[in-house]
């Protein structure tokens, strides 16, 4: 199971209730216990109305402890990072979180 450790969601156009949209996923990054991926929503229009970058863990309940991949699932994992590599980063990802008027170092660690 994963559990999300970081999420970004942006809004970026307003739907009403009844508008149809799509929505894609672009697995961005993996690594043996974890994935990074984006994801858009669009009005069928075209326009893009939300976007979302997620970090997720791979978790054994049982412990619960983060765990890697099973073996099955890595060759999976690569095969759609392959695939997704040639649609580039998309412009919206790995943008941080800030406000501008603060200076310094952060308040917590």
């Amino acid at each position: 199971m994963d559990y999300a450790v970081e999420v970004h969601i942006c809004c970026v156009g307003e739907l009403h209730l009844g508008d149809e949209v799509t929505a894609t996923f672009h697995l961005l990054d993996h690594g043996e216990k974890r994935i990074r991926f984006f994801q858009e929503l669009r009005h069928v229009e075209g326009w893009l109305a939300a976007t979302a970058e997620q970090l997720s863990l791979h978790i054994d309940m049982s412990g619960p402890r983060v765990v890697p991949y099973p073996s099955d699932i890595l060759p999976t994992l690569e095969q759609v990072q392959a695939a997704h590599a040639v649609l580039g980063t998309p412009v919206r990802a790995g943008k941080r979180i800030a406000i501008a008027s603060c200076q310094g170092p952060a308040l917590h660690s």
